[in-house]
Formats: C-alpha cells, structure tokens, sequence
C-alpha cells in the first residue's frame, strides 16, 4: 500500500508521517514537499518523497501517481487545493484523509470558507473520504508559556469564552491512524474539552508546580506587556488574536467535545496541564 502525507516538511505532516512509519510499517510512505532540499531530512528517516505544489495540477499528477491513499494536509490559500483533488481523480486515488476545520459553520478567523470548498471538492470526486475537523493547536497560546517561563506569571484578556485546544502531534497521530486503517466514517470531530483562559492559567500554575501571579489585563496592555519581556512579537499576536476570537463567542467552541478524538487515538488526549509542561520544556 502507498501512503502519501502532504506538507510533509511542516509541523503536522512530518509528525504524521512518524506516527505513520510506527502504525503500517509495511507501507510504502511518501511524503510531498516542494523541493528536494526540503525532503532531505525526510530522506534520512527513509521515506521516499515527491516533488509538487498544490498551485501546479501537473505537478501534483505526477506527484500522485500510483498513490492509493493520501493524508491531505490542507493550506490556507485558496482554490488551489482543487489542484490536488484533481490529481487524486487523475490518478485513481482510492481514499483521501483531509484535514479540514472544527465547526466550519462558524467563524474560523475565514479559514472556513478554504475548507467548505475543498471538503465539496472531495464529496464530489467519488473518493472514498474522511474528513478529519481538527479544532485548534494547543500550540497558539506558545507566547503565554513562554512569559510563564520568563517571569513567573500569567497574563491574559480573554475573560470569557471557552475555546478547544489539543497538541498539535495528537491531530497528526489521529490522521496517520485514519490513513493507515482507511475504514473511518466521512466526517470526525477531533475536538477536545472547551477550555477558558481562567482554566489554562490554572492549569499552568499545575504545570509548573508552584504558585503563578495570575494577572488579567485590558486588550491593548496585553501585546506590549509580553513583547517587553521579550516574547516573540508574532506568537504574542498569535495569542492575541486566539483570544479576542475567545471573546466573540458564537464560534461552535463551547459545543466541542473529546469522544470521537480519544476513539480514534485509543488513548486519552494529553491532560492540559501535562500539555503546557510538554510546551514549556
């Protein structure tokens, strides 16, 4: 059988395809990068790689050939994904995994429109599919740890609100499972218990094993407050922007729920405090 993960040089992609090389080890597992320099460490874990890009359909022809099931890890960049749908029908690919959004019905800061199409573009090509609606990486609140970190202390705004949170190695562990197996239902819900920033600074605090000072502050003093420590200026504006979307509510959040997840992973999700120690160390 011949595995293809897209993206596979990313964050998800290559953390599937390890999952992949423990779970069907008798597969052959390819991964799709843009270059041969940005395969070059998948090489070295013997994994065999193709060269395209979503934005170019012959390339993505050539890249799926003899493919017969492929974990498509989506891009926010729209209507070229139809590209890589085009070239699984081209090349007779019998089963598409791909990562789509939690709740495309709301608002996803617009990443749901990108996904509503492309899941209409795979029901539509005849594919046997499962569309994995993975909620949010845990891995947006980095900037929050990291002040934890630097300083003892937890600062957040979003006072209300809850949103869903896991680590971004179980939604690639769930993928690699649903790909390596093939025998899922059309649509699976990988969320996890909503969680308010109240909760997730508690849950630093259990983390780090000792007392934080917990400290709620206005929206504007919240990016200056962690950039003057000197957090990343693009994870605090991550952060920032995760929870004013907190705060909007009417985002399908508060209706997530960890079932169909920990079926899939046969295991529990990783407890939020156990998360943040993992991104804390």
């Amino acid at each position: 059988m011949n595995i293809m993960v897209t993206g596979a040089n990313g964050g998800y992609g290559s953390l599937a395809i390890d999952y992949l090389q423990k779970l069907a080890p008798n597969a052959n597992v390819y991964g799709l990068v843009r270059s041969e320099a940005k395969g070059a460490a998948l090489k070295e874990k013997g994994i065999q790689i193709r060269i395209g890009d979503y934005a170019d359909f012959d390339s993505m022809k050539k890249a799926l050939n003899g493919i017969d099931r492929l974990l498509f890890v989506s891009s926010p960049i729209p209507g070229i994904q139809k590209n890589v749908v085009d070239a699984a029908i081209a090349n007779d690919v019998k089963y598409i995994a791909y990562t789509s959004i939690f709740q495309p019905e709301y608002s996803k800061f617009g990443l749901e429109i990108n996904h509503k199409q492309t899941e209409e573009w795979i029901k539509e090509s005849g594919i046997a599919y499962t569309i994995l609606r993975n909620s949010w990486y845990m891995e947006v609140n980095q900037a929050l740890f990291e002040y934890v970190k630097k300083t003892d202390k937890f600062v957040y705004f979003a006072t209300e609100g809850k949103l869903s949170f896991a680590l971004k190695r179980e939604y690639a562990e769930a993928g690699a499972r649903v790909i390596s197996k093939g025998d899922f239902g059309s649509i699976i819900n990988l969320a996890n218990t909503p969680r308010s920033y109240e909760e997730i600074s508690l849950a630093a605090q259990k983390a780090v094993g000792h007392g934080l000072d917990i400290e709620t502050v206005r929206s504007n003093e919240f990016i200056p407050k962690l950039v003057s420590a000197g957090i990343s200026a693009n994870l605090t504006n991550v952060s920032a922007a995760y929870q004013e979307y907190t705060l909007k509510r009417n985002n399908g959040e508060e209706r997530a729920d960890k079932t169909e997840f920990e079926k899939i992973l046969g295991h529990p999700l990783t407890s939020l405090s156990d998360a943040i120690k993992e991104l804390e160390s």
